[in-house]
């Protein structure tokens, strides 16, 4: 929807986001995560945001935006990194603006704040909270990280910092940068007190800052030192910061990850620090949740490989093993890696002989499938338990490729007492079961779709028309114009079409997080271009499309007033309005032949 829409932004933001189109093609922005080839007038690959073997997934480079044919999502170079990246629009401004070597404009005024950018109020506190630690108050938490082995060197090389005992002293160094309590709340840095005022979200604790895969600030994790309260503190999710979405320590060991063609994952921020002083530089964390699909693309782009190295007492848990099959099942080769005596990584590198002892667990790490029937095996042996044992490996196993679990039917089969062949049938059984589920699930949620109100796409092509065409701009008439279209919104969309320019309502609209009218213009614009085949040739599209909606509305007027007559009800003016309708439909213009391509799905935020 396009409703309550604050004042347009300033000329600057929109001035850089037609810079940045300037310098950058769409094709090569896609591009980076869509293998294109060239389809017709635009170019095909597979879809990014949905599963799919057939590609629908279209690019249109003289339009400079995208759309997808399965799911409907669509937009432009903006909506496509916010989209793929999980960015909000002023994250995505910067980074395609890094790509496009442009600096972007700085408000005036202001004591040192040039930016106004949350990842800035982040670089404040984080100095902030390094200084704290080389200072006298932060001799406690120098004293612990010297007890775990980690040196004002190492500490440095992270940037790991102090937040202090005070309960306001960032926000008071904030506040002396021109930070604004927006700002700074946004950010996750302060909170608010009941009875008014603000402080500190982080007090007493060693900061860890995280950093995204592009290597910006986008939180903190602080480790309490000693006292009461929580062990860990972390930066809230919001603006700037999904935990889901991003891996600890990824933007210093992509390149590693590369050379090495593989990822170690693990789950605390010691951990991995330990990993990288012993010089396993590939080794990432997965900030406290359970593995996701984002997390595990993320790892998709730099290796195919990946040993996961969790606690031992969690290896066997229903939701941890989930995330190890959504990382294989995204192409990634999983190998879990088991410590001896139960100890975290952090314990054994740190002890003697820990370097050569880790070494030794990483030869001996599991594949997957190995690994799911090794923590399942005490329950094989259970009779009680033997079934919800074969039910949990079988769920696993079925989620992958037969030539996935190929290699290690020998072992499976012998551990649940079947021949081969028995335990072929037993998991293509599961499997057939398995899919029967799945698509009793898809025919609900496409019954559930065919319930939604659909887009009519003759209004997205009026739409799109509009906003690629200036004269067709001007010499509109609202009046004219909105009374062809039956939905609200899209109603609100060719109104603002009509009564601002194209660049600054796309600033508007990304800066607002509205991704609706920009997927509904791509899917216009989709809808023109089969327009374009299917019409006769003499007639012109725009023509088309205006005569196409006047007749559908007159024929939902016609079939309103016939009901009104058929009651009894229909004033002498509704009834010579039906004839007039009838007259015009059956004579008047001639008579437009052409197909109209089916109408495609758009998705509502």
């Amino acid at each position: 929807m396009v409703r309550d829409m604050p004042n347009s932004p300033r000329g600057s933001q929109s001035d850089d986001v037609q810079k940045i189109k300037d310098r950058l093609d769409i094709l090569e922005v896609v591009g980076d995560k869509v293998r294109l080839h060239g389809s017709g007038q635009g170019y095909m690959g597979l879809c990014p945001f949905h599963d799919e073997k057939t590609p629908s997934f279209r690019v249109y480079p003289d339009r400079q935006n995208y759309h997808c044919f399965g799911c409907g999502k669509g937009g432009d170079i903006f909506t496509f990194v916010m989209e793929t990246e999980g960015l909000d629009f002023l994250q995505a401004l910067e980074v395609l603006a890094e790509r496009a070597g442009i600096e972007l404009t700085r408000p005036e005024g202001g004591k040192r704040r040039v930016s106004g950018s949350l990842h800035e109020v982040m670089e404040m506190a984080e100095r902030f909270y390094r200084s704290l630690l080389a200072a006298p108050e932060g001799e406690a938490a120098r004293a612990y990280l010297g007890r775990r082995g980690i040196t004002a060197r190492m500490a440095s090389r992270f940037e790991l910092g102090w937040s202090g005992s005070g309960w306001d002293s960032l926000w008071r160094a904030l506040q002396s940068e021109r930070v604004t309590t927006q700002e700074a709340l946004d950010a996750g840095l302060v909170l608010e007190g009941q009875r008014g005022g603000f402080y500190d979200r982080f007090r007493g604790r060693v900061i860890f800052p995280i950093r995204d895969v592009m290597g910006r600030l986008i939180a903190f994790g602080g480790r309490i030192v000693d006292g009461e309260g929580a062990k860990y503190v972390n930066s809230p999710e919001g603006a700037l910061y999904s935990k889901r979405r991003n891996l600890y320590l990824l933007h210093a060991a992509k390149n590693a990850v590369k050379e090495k063609k593989r990822a170690i994952l693990v789950e605390g921020y010691m951990d991995v620090l330990r990993l990288h002083l012993h010089g396993y530089s590939e080794a990432v964390a997965s900030l406290g949740t359970s593995l996701t699909e984002e997390q595990a693309k993320l790892l998709k782009r730099f290796s195919d490989r990946c040993y996961i190295c969790y606690d031992s007492d969690m290896a066997g848990q229903e939701a941890t093993l989930r995330g190890m099959y959504l990382l294989q099942n995204l192409g990634l080769d999983v190998h879990v890696i088991s410590l001896p005596s139960g100890k975290d990584p952090d314990e054994l590198l740190s002890s003697e002989g820990g370097k050569e002892l880790f070494d030794e667990a990483i030869e001996r790490a599991r594949p997957l499938v190995l690994q799911h029937l090794h923590a399942v095996r005490s329950s094989l042996a259970d009779p009680a338990a033997r079934r919800k044992g074969v039910a949990s490996l079988f769920e696993g196993l079925a989620q992958l490729q037969p030539t996935a679990v190929a290699p290690y039917i020998p072992q499976l089969a012998g551990a649940l007492e079947l021949y081969p062949n028995e335990f072929r049938q037993e998991l293509e059984q599961f499997r057939r079961g398995r899919r029967e589920r799945e698509k009793n699930k898809e025919q609900r949620r496409a019954e559930e779709k065919k319930r939604a109100p659909a887009h009519d796409p003759l209004e997205a092509a009026l739409c799109a028309m509009l906003w690629r065409d200036d004269d067709l701009r001007r010499s509109c008439r609202p009046e004219e114009i909105l009374p062809l279209i039956s939905d609200g919104s899209v109603k609100e969309i060719a109104l603002a079409i009509l009564m601002e320019s194209p660049l600054e309502l796309e600033t508007r609209w990304h800066s607002m997080n509205e991704r609706f009218p920009l997927a509904f213009i791509a899917q216009g614009g989709a809808f023109c271009e089969e327009l374009e085949f299917s019409r006769t040739r003499d007639a012109d599209s725009w023509d088309v499309v205006l005569d196409s909606l006047a007749r559908k509305r007159a024929k939902e007027r016609m079939d309103a007033l016939d009901v009104r007559m058929k009651r009894n009800e229909a004033t002498m003016e509704e009834m010579a309005e039906f004839q007039r309708l009838a007259a015009q439909l059956k004579g008047g213009k001639k008579r437009l032949r052409f197909s109209l391509p089916q109408a495609f799905p758009i998705p509502r935020t």
